[in-house]
């Protein structure tokens, strides 16, 4: 009941924050790409029980889309990450609602300059072999986003989430670039 009571609220909040930001403020599309670490626990040699390391802890790359809306205040958005790490045998998918905060904005030329800081929550799915779990994600990210022009920001970001209630996943963590097209 915990779960469904916690997912249900999680979606409140989003929506509710994105139809603010949605009628008011710029809505936009990405993609974001990044260096991901991921602790999550790993068979090294599937044939061997005793060789589970449950803290192991994998790099690589990680990619996602994005749609969301903002104003001068706030961005509310909506992730969809990937992650796949063959050689370390650990795959990961997220979904998390994001809010960020804009710190203060700052023009530099034609470049509009806006540091922000935010929370995340959201849904995760990791795989190794013979492991398989799923469960809820929370934590905060922190940046610079960029206007570089009327239709174009870039964003540069650090995310790291903790999963909640899984035994296989301990933590997400990402620097992010990241591409918008505002509409």
């Amino acid at each position: 009941m915990k779960k469904i009571t916690t997912i249900f609220l999680g979606m409140a909040l989003g929506s509710a924050l994105y139809a603010d930001n949605y009628s008011i403020g710029d809505k936009f599309i990405g993609i974001e790409g990044g260096y991901a670490t991921v602790q999550g626990a790993v068979y090294t040699d599937f044939t061997d029980p005793f060789s589970y390391d449950p803290l192991f802890e994998g790099s690589d790359v990680t990619y996602g889309l994005r749609f969301g809306a903002q104003n001068d205040e706030y961005r509310s958005t909506l992730l969809f990450d990937y992650y796949d790490n063959a050689d370390e045998d650990q795959t990961l998918q997220m979904g998390l609602v994001t809010v960020d905060y804009y710190v203060l904005s700052q023009d530099a030329a034609a470049v509009k300059i806006k540091p922000y800081i935010g929370i995340n929550l959201g849904y995760l799915r990791y795989e190794s072999t013979l492991v398989d779990e799923q469960g809820f994600a929370y934590g905060g990210q922190a940046g610079i986003a960029a206007s570089v022009s009327s239709k174009i920001d870039i964003d540069l970001a650090y995310r790291y989430s903790l999963a909640y209630n899984t035994h296989t996943m301990d933590h997400f963590g990402a620097f992010m670039f990241g591409l918008n097209y505002l509409y």
